[in-house]
């Protein structure tokens, strides 16, 4: 038989309702439509408002969600009707049951088909109770129990549609035959895409990291939110959340900082090579280990760490439980404090930076710097004891004084490249004459002054 019996009952309510939707105009047919999707709208509304005190008070929030899907698919067939009442279509739906052919075998086939799926889905919404309360008594956790969901999913629902092809006498070997073709051709052009989808089983089923774990993934630090068949998303210490791809999670390194329950961090601080080292070691652990932010068990510990160029490098490791930014921002901080206060009792210094200058006594000779530029006069003998004995000389003429070589060292500095007989000081600033030479020869007695030659 045809699908035209099955569709009568839409055609007898044609005497009923065709003195009034016959004279609708155009614009009444528009007026009526939208208000039926507004009074949907609002439906919709109601009910999703009063589903948030039904679940408070049932205590079944499953439930309640499939109620509410009821009626809202109850209330979308009404609306449906009603459309085709009001643009005149029943005719039009009646011809498009007639290609459906509905007869004793289809029913019995639906029937079959309905209590299949129906059986599926009832043992699905069972085991995923079993899973939540397995959850709840600490027996899984959270990651477990969506990927045993998934997977009852898959061995249940699986047999079903294959059953239900082979009840249409559809073979599903020749199906699969040709999904194979099918997924070469689209495994070809879409193969990062599936190679994401085959990553997020990996990380699902072999879970390096799962949901709230704090990680490193590809050089991004931060609290893992979400874990989704195609990305992982992480949120940073500054509050930005970060996408990362599956596939490249699996060709980077991770780092799991919350997996094992507890971390350990170093410190490292210096003490002055004038402090004895096993007495400032013992002084850190005595102030780490009274520490509540520091675990007892395993002890903190300090060891020698190297000589640097001011102190002694000790560094101080220490452990904190369930490991979080915020804990380890505290202990680190706590730490600090108690050390230094310890050390500042007991006189343990912690020294600045510190730089040891040693001077070298040149072998014979005297030096002659100017600025920008260094006058060596070394290894000239007397030659330059000759010019600086007449700058001295040319220096009592313009003062009028008699001119002392200096006793102590010091640098004579001379002018620039232009030859200018009138020095500087090192400061920049130009003075008379020389003050000053720096000399292995002994100039202590006033300087007689030399003949010069008239050029």
């Amino acid at each position: 038989m045809t699908g035209a019996p099955a569709a009568a009952w839409l055609l007898q309510t044609e005497p009923v309702l065709n003195p009034w939707t016959w004279t609708l105009t155009r614009t009444e047919q528009y007026l009526i439509s939208i208000g039926l999707f507004a009074l949907f709208a609002v439906v919709a509304g109601v009910v999703y408002a009063l589903g948030r005190p039904l679940k408070r008070r049932v205590g079944d929030d499953e439930a309640v969600e499939a109620i509410q899907s009821l009626l809202l698919t109850l209330m979308g067939l009404a609306i449906t009707f009603g459309i085709v009442v009001v643009w005149r279509l029943r005719a039009e739906l009646s011809e498009a049951f007639t290609f459906i052919r509905v007869g004793p075998t289809d029913g019995v086939r639906v029937l079959v088909l309905a209590a299949v799926f129906g059986t599926a889905f009832t043992v699905t919404r069972i085991t995923k109770r079993v899973i939540r309360r397995g959850s709840e008594a600490d027996a899984i956790t959270a990651h477990q129990k969506e990927v045993a969901h998934h997977i009852v999913q898959f061995l249940v629902f699986a047999p079903a549609g294959l059953f239900s092809l082979a009840l249409y006498g559809v073979n599903p070997q020749s199906l699969l035959l040709g999904a194979s073709a099918a997924g070469l051709i689209v495994g070809l052009a879409a193969r990062q895409t599936l190679g994401a989808i085959v990553t997020g089983f990996v990380l699902l089923l072999s879970r390096p990291f799962e949901v709230n774990e704090w990680v490193i993934v590809d050089e991004q630090e931060g609290i893992v939110t979400d874990i989704s068949m195609f990305n992982t998303e992480i949120r940073t210490f500054d509050n930005e959340v970060v996408v990362i791809p599956n596939d490249r999670i699996t060709d980077d390194e991770i780092i799991n900082r919350s997996r094992n329950g507890k971390l350990r961090i170093q410190v490292d601080v210096g003490v002055d090579y004038d402090v004895e080292v096993a007495k400032a070691m013992e002084l850190a652990r005595e102030a780490m280990y009274a520490l509540d932010e520091v675990l007892g068990d395993p002890a903190p510990d300090v060891v020698i760490d190297e000589f640097g160029t001011s102190s002694v490098v000790l560094t101080l490791r220490f452990w904190i439980p369930d490991p979080t930014v915020e804990r380890k921002w505290a202990a680190q901080n706590a730490v600090i404090d108690a050390v230094k206060s310890a050390f500042e009792r007991e006189a343990v210094k912690i020294p600045f930076p510190q730089r040891e200058l040693m001077a070298r006594e040149e072998a014979d000779g005297f030096r002659l710097a100017g600025e920008g530029r260094g006058a060596r006069a070394a290894d000239n003998g007397n030659d330059d004891v000759e010019r600086a004995v007449r700058r001295v000389d040319g220096a009592e003429a313009d003062r009028g004084t008699p001119a002392t070589a200096v006793t102590d060292p010091t640098v004579a500095i001379e002018s620039g490249q232009t030859g200018d007989t009138q020095p500087r000081s090192v400061e920049g600033e130009y003075i008379p004459a020389v003050e000053r030479v720096e000399s292995a020869y002994d100039l202590s007695d006033p300087v007689e002054p030399m003949d010069h030659d008239d050029d």
